[in-house]
């Protein structure tokens, strides 16, 4: 749905709605009477009973978004309390109005345009990730832990004094970077707010090429060299297959999070991209390794090691927490890690109870099937992606289940479905995702469709060559937790 950046006072959206009202019913009693089939008017009718309640819902809702102010959002002590002493950072969607990515834009794109971005972000991930474990029976443990149209953002500080940041968050990222300044000719982009300039921290420093420092950087989705000046600084490069690139100078400086310093923070100081990062200030990366965001807060904070999160609508105010949780209401099944990135055991799913096969078509005679798969974790990936087979199977039976709306057959892979306006009953059947330890993750009409501009509802699954990996939209609004000390992830009880 898109939010307008205009409002209206009470009386005018009233005048405005009764109207166009009476406009389009007159309209409709012209078309009735000149023979136009019933159904067909009826259909018309309900259409723009729906439109004009919309555009009321948006007016409305536009005056008491013109009253909240961005940096009172972004600083709500409210927001950031919490009875663990952990720390959390306040987290907006990049669609929320106060997200310097949709304020580039104006007007949010709806998540029907994050469908073909999900490709590329599957081709992105299998370029950073190495093959998963043939045998996912070992969990992770705390000593093994040594361009983007939709996704999360968060403030940060980095400096003295500190310069606030704006940086994406994301859970399969490692390296962490922000802009630096100076910048080469044409290096940096446009950003929401101040760059971090270096020469105006008193607690900057470069990091030596061939240090310790510099050989983990290396280690991780980012690759090292040597400058060839005589400072002999570590030198990043961060590349990816979709051809955006972040590169500059391994980087130690004090992170603010709100009351709590970090000194000797280990980032990317990027002072060359190709091509623009949006308008956020860099990425800060969550996944398990020494280098990452998480773990340096972890082990410079002394936290427990995990990360909890409530991520937000479009319209809502969500969180990121880094250290203990509330465990009350959630159901654990175990988490894995290797080669940096997440992942959980898939045991099923199901559609209004009833069991999907998840094996491939292409198993061979006498090959015994899986019981269970390899699901990655990303927060960067707006949708889950599913093996093709598995998507098919998945959309088919949803069309079954479906009340109230048709199926569109037409070419692709896309699954979506036009309103039947003859109908009374609207329904959308509830698809489960099933883990280890009967752990189920539910997928209510919310978390499972999405609607587009012509008010079809279509799945929000993305099919894959051959991977399972859980995107942000079937996890929104829920309390989740990553314990990656216990090597467990925790989903609301059901």
């Amino acid at each position: 749905m898109l939010f307008p950046n205009y409002s209206y006072p009470g009386r005018l959206r009233n005048n405005f709605i009764q109207s166009h009202s009476h406009e389009h019913i007159h309209y409709l009693l012209m078309l009735c009477c000149r023979g136009i089939h019933l159904a067909q008017a009826l259909a018309r009718a309900m259409k723009i009973i729906r439109v004009l309640t919309a555009v009321a819902a948006l007016l409305s809702t536009s005056a008491s978004y013109a009253l909240q102010d961005c940096p009172s959002i972004w600083n709500d002590a409210k927001l950031r309390t919490n009875t663990t002493g952990a720390i959390r950072l306040t987290m907006l969607h990049t669609q929320h109005r106060c997200s310097p990515v949709r304020r580039q834009r104006g007007l949010p794109p709806s998540w029907h345009q994050h469908h073909s971005t999900a490709l590329h972000r599957e081709r992105r991930l299998l370029f950073r990730r190495r093959p998963p474990p043939p045998n996912i029976s070992t969990p992770v443990t705390s000593t093994s832990a040594a361009g983007v149209d939709h996704g999360f953002m968060a403030q940060v500080a980095i400096g003295t004094p500190p310069t606030t940041q704006t940086v994406l968050i994301d859970t399969a990222a490692s390296f962490s970077w922000v802009q630096c300044a100076p910048c080469a000719r044409n290096g940096c982009y446009n950003q929401d707010g101040p760059l971090f300039d270096t020469r105006t921290s008193s607690t900057y420093a470069a990091v030596p090429c061939s240090t310790q420092p510099c050989v983990s950087v290396d280690a991780t989705m980012a690759r090292t060299n040597c400058s060839s000046s005589g400072d002999k600084t570590c030198l990043y490069r961060v590349e990816y297959t979709d051809r955006s690139v972040s590169q500059g100078r391994v980087s130690r400086d004090t992170l603010t999070l709100g009351q709590e310093k970090i000194p000797g923070f280990m980032f990317g100081c990027s002072r060359h991209h190709e091509p623009t990062f949006e308008r956020y200030a860099g990425i800060f990366g969550f996944a398990n390794d020494r280098v990452s965001f998480f773990s340096q807060v972890v082990d410079k904070s002394r936290q427990y090691r995990a990360f909890s999160y409530y991520l937000p609508s479009p319209s809502s105010v969500g969180y990121i927490q880094v250290g203990s949780y509330d465990e009350g209401g959630l159901a654990f099944t175990p988490m894995f890690s290797r080669n940096l990135y997440y992942f959980l055991a898939l045991t099923g799913m199901t559609v209004d109870g009833s069991p999907i096969d998840l094996a491939s078509t292409n198993l061979s005679a006498g090959q015994p099937r899986p019981s269970e798969f390899v699901m990655y974790l990303d927060l960067g990936s707006a949708f889950s992606l599913l093996p093709s087979h598995v998507y098919k199977r998945i959309c088919d039976a949803v069309a079954q289940g479906i009340k109230g709306y048709d199926r569109i057959h037409r070419g692709g892979q896309s699954c979506c479905f036009d309103p039947s306006f003859l109908s009374t009953e609207r329904a959308v059947p509830t698809v489960q995702i099933h883990f280890r330890n009967g752990v189920r993750l539910v997928l209510n009409e919310a978390r499972l469709m999405y609607e587009t501009p012509d008010e079809r509802l279509c799945l929000g699954f993305v099919p894959s060559t051959s991977r399972f990996l859980l995107g942000s939209m079937q996890l929104q609004m829920a309390y989740v937790v990553q314990d990656v000390e216990k090597s467990i992830m925790g989903f609301p009880r059901t």
